[in-house]
């Protein structure tokens, strides 16, 4: 288990959140429609600040230490290859500044309909390919009135050209659980946690709790 201090997080770090679900009836309901026990995903946009789409506010701006105090602990996720060059970062921050203020709301319609949408996602994949290939395929807009938390990350790694259009068929961003960002390395590989809490204790059947982290992978093995 690695804990991180908030100041080791960068531009473009994906935070999963996790909040016992005994005492979180909300992210109770997530996890059983998700199949994860993290419910909520926010992305770095500086080492103090990250974007987030919740219910209550919608798409906005949180300190990155404010976010944290309100779960148990925050795994974190990183992929440098979706930052370079620095005109991603730019164009990430314009894509969230341009959605706030446009005042984009909370997508609650497609959270509900989640499940479906899924399944119907993945049994017409072969379907949806053949139609962008053939140019008959009529793709989301990225930039829209809502949005929903896991939707908001995974369109920031697509407005910014690292999922190329053809990838965008497969990871069109309202089918896209918290728990998923985390499982596909495309959007980062697992970096640590994060706690506000004091002498906290990640438990060990944390689904992240035993992966190898990024320095492991990419610093020591240079």
């Amino acid at each position: 288990m690695k804990m991180m201090c908030t100041s080791e997080l960068c531009a473009g770090d994906v935070l999963l959140c996790y909040k016992d679900t005994k005492i979180d009836l909300t992210g109770k309901v997530i996890t059983r429609v998700t199949d994860s026990e993290y419910t909520h995903a926010a992305i770095c946009i500086s080492s103090s600040v990250a974007a987030e789409a919740t219910v209550l506010v919608g798409v906005s701006k949180v300190q990155i230490e404010d976010l944290i105090k309100r779960y148990d602990h925050v795994a974190v996720f990183r992929q440098p290859d979706a930052w370079q060059p620095p005109e991603r970062i730019q164009a990430m921050n314009a894509f969230i500044d341009s959605i706030i203020a446009s005042n984009a709301k909370y997508n609650l319609r497609d959270v509900v309909d989640f499940k479906k949408q899924n399944e119907v996602h993945r049994l017409t994949l072969i379907e949806q390919l053949n139609e962008f290939f053939n140019g008959t395929y009529t793709s989301a807009p990225i930039e829209k009135g809502s949005y929903f938390c896991s939707e908001l990350v995974a369109s920031c790694f697509v407005i910014t050209g690292f999922i190329d259009p053809s990838a965008a068929v497969l990871y069109q961003s309202n089918v896209i659980s918290p728990g998923a960002l985390g499982r596909d390395p495309t959007f980062g590989t697992f970096c640590g946690y994060v706690s506000s809490v004091s002498n906290y204790a990640v438990p060990t059947t944390d689904e992240f709790f035993n992966r190898s982290t990024f320095d492991e992978i990419y610093r020591n093995g240079k």
